[in-house]
């Protein structure tokens, strides 16, 4: 089974993972990672995957054109912040400490720290802008919160855990909201607010959580069509 593939000029990684409740072989692209993913059995079907994999190289043909591009942190480069596109405007004499001048967002320092520096800023950003919001809807709802954090998850752009714990639940997102415009945060805030009082899914919970915010369902739309993208920034062509 190959390693990657090389599909209209771009480099795919191939990643097998062995599941032990699988039956068979099932083949995924995911656009958010940006690879192949291939579950096997707990034991064999590498020649299975390998015959899969010959078999959909049209299919993945087509998912992959689908997927976004990279944008990488380089200087002159694109990449979204707030729902706008701003430009990476490094220069090694700007101050080291990103800051946002208009579209442009300015970072001196060594290049080779120039990921590590722009990342870091972005992160405190989202925080900057996630805690606020989400304590003052705890507090308009009566709930206790402990704690608010921001981490780089690939799987859900928010989660609530310890709604039901007397010491505070604990609210975490993904960073990479600061990417996308604040509306559409917001909204993530309002989902995971209306978990502090309904830790499921229920009409009470949808009810809530389009009391705290109407757009709820405009921001699920909005992501699925855009989500992807977000994950691919920062990534190196």
């Amino acid at each position: 089974m190959p390693e990657e593939l090389i599909i209209a000029g771009r480099q795919v990684l191939v990643v097998a993972t062995r599941r032990p409740t699988a039956r068979g072989v099932r083949l995924r692209a995911s656009a958010i990672s940006g690879r192949i993913e291939v579950s096997l059995p707990a034991r064999g079907g590498e020649a299975a995957a390998a015959a899969l994999l010959q078999s959909h190289q049209a299919w993945i043909a087509a998912q992959v054109a689908k997927w976004p591009t990279p944008a990488p942190y380089v200087p002159g480069g694109v990449i979204p912040f707030n729902g706008e596109m701003v430009r990476v405007d490094w220069q090694v004499e700007h101050p080291r400490t990103p800051a946002l001048v208009g579209q442009n967002l300015r970072v001196g320092g060594p290049l080779p720290l120039l990921n590590g520096r722009l990342e870091r800023w972005l992160k405190a950003q989202a925080l900057a802008d996630l805690e606020p919001v989400t304590r003052r809807l705890a507090d308009q709802l009566g709930r206790p919160l402990a704690r608010v954090s921001v981490g780089d998850t690939s799987s859900r752009w928010g989660s609530c855990a310890g709604a039901r714990s007397g010491e505070g639940a604990r609210i975490a997102y993904s960073w990479r909201l600061i990417l996308a415009p604040a509306w559409v945060r917001f909204a993530i805030a309002a989902h995971e607010a209306a978990h502090l009082v309904h830790q499921d899914h229920s009409p009470a919970f949808h009810a809530l959580n389009r009391q705290l915010d109407p757009r709820a369902g405009e921001a699920r739309r909005w992501l699925a069509r855009h989500g992807a993208a977000l994950h691919w920034v920062g990534r190196q062509a």
